[in-house]
């Protein structure tokens, strides 16, 4: 399920008036989508925001007289990060749409059609968020791959996976060992048949005790037979693994001998080009692909500088392949002295080399490739009798927060931008530049629309309680509802699941009666047993603007007798916005019924407390957007903090939602709120069991 700090929307607009953002911000949230907003006029505001705070996606009104979509656009690219950008205009046209996506935009829409610009921003909102999902999946896949690549193909110790004793793995260090040619000869090899017979038993024991968890510790000292019959002194350490899917043993074998002088020589054979002493293609790719690693998850930006020498084959003509190597060494040795400090220089191919590293400035990278050419084809180099020059071509590519994450494609553009330059005639330098379900939302809604009256037909609609914990001593147990569907097949529909279509088919009004009635059942039960609780009861816009349904609470509240203030009828705050004068009204007729109020996803508007000037709520439940990540996030704790003390100055208690560890509880500590809600003090039960006394 989508967590609700995942729909996050941090967004800039550029416009000349607040009134405008303000009517959008208020529009986004009453859809349900989180949206922190900042407000810019000029192409001076924008770059401080895009310079020191994290957007995602950028509103452009195309009627500002002084700054334009397409300067915009080039503070976007300037910023290294990935933000989409959407022009607004309040005559749009075929022609105009056309240009504003060829100036970088994303789409062009209406300023004066909001539901339009919603749909939209929904829809940009939808691809970043897939985008970052591929990101981070892709990055923990591949750096998965990478541990167990480096573990099996270049460990410097042996290496094997057994199954119920036979080897189903092992690598070359592993299979050289023991002296056989390939790893067919060693399949299906129990282990136990590559030990002394003197000391087979305890390997016996050893690997029983093992697989019942019984072992004192988790290696052997072992004799290992060779498959010429000589015995190997070595030290077999066992850790449980698995190997394609399958539950095993993973077993390193560490020689008793000193190899550590071998070692070092292999490993740095294994990394260098012997023509060149440089970094060698392989490393280069496993250096490129933690580049890119860094690159695209906004840690520091890379950039790859590719060289290839022009004409080789008519230079390996003339000279030949020997005299080939003399030139390809010189040129390394250009590249070498050439480099900045962080640079890694590498030989790329038979006659391509490439320089890797972090940058600040792109223009210094870039100064630094028009140079290449020119040291190159002043270079002279003795082969024999000959005396010969050459040229290059150098390409450069950047990498940034926006670059693609598959080292083929940072490659291939590096290649291409190359190879274009050869075919101009080469010796120059150029950076590359990019060139510019099954079922429709009705019947979507519809399906979940007749699983919600069945479930009411049926009885199959339970309430979920999660406690609202007191940091400050307060007494009395406090508990927010939600609602829990059982469809047909025996799956769970939660809320999230299934608000948006209830509140398009107008099932929202009828699940809000539900729970308001659940709540005062639980009320009434609770009192017998001498327990005072207030029930939290969050209202749909459909509830806000039906006029009866104070009349209506009224009335279940005087059959039940139970006491008013423990039910807190709460509402979101972009809602109470949209609908000011129902929500006035709305309010007034709680707080005549001794009701208690709330305001929901509250902070994150431009001027959140001017609502509380028309609406004096009991409580506010901060926004959960601000919960990201807040243990590392000052600036979020600083929102929060100036929330909790205007909130605490005007007699409000503040809720904090989403605490999923002690790391975000600590900090709260801190920040002022009254109250804290989340997974990690209790998940959403069906009981109200929750020991308020602990806190």
């Amino acid at each position: 399920m989508k967590s609700e700090v995942d729909k996050l929307i941090r967004l800039l607009i550029i416009d000349e008036g607040l009134h405008k953002a303000e009517q959008i911000i208020s529009s986004l949230r009453a859809t349900g989508m989180h949206v922190r907003a900042e407000f810019a006029e000029d192409a001076e505001d924008m770059s401080g925001i895009l310079e020191n705070k994290a957007v995602d996606l950028v509103l452009f009104s195309m009627d500002l007289p002084e700054f334009t979509l397409k300067q915009s656009q080039q503070l976007i690219s300037e910023c290294g990060r990935h933000v989409a950008l959407v022009a607004m205009t309040s005559e749009p046209n075929t022609d105009l749409i056309v240009q504003s996506i060829n100036d970088g935009a994303q789409d062009l829409v209406s300023s004066q059609n909001l539901d339009h610009l919603i749909q939209v921003i929904r829809r940009e909102s939808y691809s970043l968020d897939q985008w970052r999902k591929t990101r981070r999946l892709e990055l923990q896949l591949q750096e998965s791959e990478n541990r167990c690549q480096s573990l099996l193909a270049n460990s410097k110790d042996a290496v094997a996976y057994v199954h119920e004793g036979m080897h189903i793995y092992a690598n070359e260090v592993y299979i050289e060992l023991f002296g056989n040619a390939d790893f067919d000869e060693l399949e299906g090899t129990p282990i136990i048949d590559l030990v002394d017979s003197s000391q087979q038993n305890e390997i016996k024991t050893f690997l029983r005790a093992l697989s019942q968890n019984a072992n004192d510790k988790n290696q052997l000292d072992l004799k290992l037979v060779h498959s010429s019959g000589e015995l190997i002194d070595a030290t077999l350490e066992f850790s449980r693994a698995s190997y394609d899917g399958e539950p095993c043993t993973q077993i390193l074998i560490r020689s008793a001998a000193d190899t550590s002088e071998l070692e070092e020589q292999i490993n740095y054979l294994h990394q260098h080009d012997l023509v060149t002493s440089l970094y060698n293609h392989q490393f280069l790719i496993d250096e490129l692909k933690k580049s890119i690693a860094q690159a695209v998850n906004g840690i520091d930006k890379y950039t790859l500088i590719y060289i290839a020498i022009d004409n080789f084959e008519t230079v390996r003509d003339r000279v030949g392949i020997s005299g080939c190597d003399v030139l390809i060494g010189d040129i390394a040795m250009i590249m070498k002295a050439h480099a900045l400090p962080d640079q890694t220089v590498a030989r790329f191919g038979s006659h391509s080399y490439s320089l890797l590293g972090s940058f600040k400035d792109k223009k210094a990278i870039e100064n630094q490739a028009k140079q290449i050419p020119a040291l190159v084809e002043q270079h002279v180099s003795e082969i024999g009798k000959q005396s010969i020059s050459a040229t290059c071509s150098v390409a450069v590519v950047f990498m940034d927060e926006n670059s693609p994450d598959s080292v083929n494609e940072i490659l291939s553009r590096a290649e291409k931008t190359c190879n274009a330059i050869q075919k101009e005639g080469g010796n120059q330098s150029s950076t590359y530049v990019p060139k510019t379900g099954e079922m429709t939302q009705e019947e979507e809604d519809g399906l979940i629309s007749a699983q919600i009256k069945e479930a009411l037909a049926k009885n199959h609609i339970e309430g979920l309680y999660q406690p609202i914990v007191s940091i400050k001593a307060n007494p009395g147990e406090r508990y927010m509802s939600s609602l829990e569907i059982t469809v047909a097949d025996g799956s769970k529909l939660l809320k999230a699941d299934f608000k948006a279509a209830a509140a398009r088919t107008g099932a929202s009004k009828t699940l809000d009666r539900w729970a308001i009635l659940h709540a005062i059942k639980k009320i009434a039960e609770t009192s017998k047993k001498s327990r005072k609780l207030e029930f939290f009861v969050p209202l749909s816009i459909e509830s806000i603007l039906d006029a009866r349904l104070a009349v209506w609470v009224s009335e279940c509240i005087n059959k039940s007798k139970i006491n008013a203030s423990q039910l807190v009828f709460m509402i979101d705050e972009a809602d109470a916005v949209t609908q000011l004068k129902a929500t006035k009204t709305l309010f007034k007729g709680i707080k005549q019924m001794k009701c208690k109020f709330a305001l929901d996803e509250f902070g994150t508007g431009l001027n959140p407390f001017q609502l509380v000037k028309h609406i004096k709520a009991d409580y506010i439940r901060i926004n959960v957007a601000y919960m990201e990540n807040l243990a590392q996030n000052s600036e979020n704790q600083d929102s929060i903090r100036e929330i909790a003390n205007l909130a605490t100055e005007m007699d409000i208690s503040t809720i904090t939602p989403g605490v999923e560890d002690a790391a975000i509880l600590s900090v709260l500590w801190s920040l002022n709120v009254d109250f804290v809600q989340g997974d990690f003090l209790q998940p959403p039960l069906k009981s109200l069991q929750y020991d308020f006394s602990s806190m």
